[in-house]
């Protein structure tokens, strides 16, 4: 017996993505994915693929380890990307749960990165309009700022560390704006313009494209070669 969808968890991270332009016509897609919504997936249907990229984690509770854990040891092959899915894919790679992309490669490579990196504010429904942007974005571009050296440093630091304390939903393109235009004597033009490029630094919705593009889930061995314990 076999399963040939692919069951696809994502929300916000695919605003303004046409996604029916590059995933596969199997897949099926399905909002953010909550606890309990894995467990009850590989109990009703047989093993294939399932791809996290958007989850709850506030207004609901979020995926539990232990049903992902299940469903590799069902065979099921699980992938990780972008927001949650990339969050759960570097807690689990050990146990067989495969990471792609840009964002997953940062929490593997940083333990202490929190959560809320990724988070953002955004309506509950399709299209997932997002009403703040998540911190990895706005550092992607703050870090092009420096390099372009548009921004110092030193004022780079600054923006970064009131970013990162405060809530998620007040970090804004907005806030940026004007923060900016305070800290840099009003000489923030080059910056703004590098805001009119936004979707450029927004790491979370590329790594969705490349990883559909690339399809590394047509080659990866199955999760019934990894030993789940």
């Amino acid at each position: 017996m076999h399963n040939d969808t692919l069951f696809l968890y994502i929300g916000p991270t695919s605003y303004n993505l046409e996604l029916s332009d590059f995933i596969p016509p199997s897949t099926q897609v399905l909002p953010p994915v909550r606890r309990g919504d894995i467990q009850q997936l590989i109990e009703q249907e047989l093993p294939s693929i399932i791809v996290i990229v958007d989850g709850t984690y506030h207004d609901f509770p979020a995926v539990s380890h232990v049903e992902i854990k299940n469903a590799l040891s069902l065979g099921w092959q699980v992938w990780g990307l972008s927001s949650m899915g990339a969050i759960r894919a570097a807690e689990m790679h050990a146990l067989g749960m495969q990471g792609y992309g840009s964002v997953f490669q940062q929490f593997v490579e940083n333990e202490d990165l929190p959560d809320d990196y990724v988070a953002l504010v955004h309506s509950t429904e399709t299209p997932w309009f997002p009403v703040s942007e998540p911190l990895v974005h706005l550092e992607s571009l703050l870090n092009d700022a420096v390099d372009l050296s548009i921004l110092t440093p030193e004022i780079c630091r600054q923006i970064m560390e009131e970013l990162t304390n405060m809530w998620f939903g007040d970090r804004t393109v907005s806030y940026l704006k004007k923060r900016s235009h305070v800290l840099m004597n009003g000489q923030n033009q080059a910056l703004c313009d590098l805001f009119s490029q936004m979707d450029k630094y927004r790491l979370k919705s590329r790594d969705v494209v490349s990883f559909f593009r690339e399809q590394p889930f047509l080659t990866t061995r199955s999760s019934h070669e990894y030993p789940v314990n």
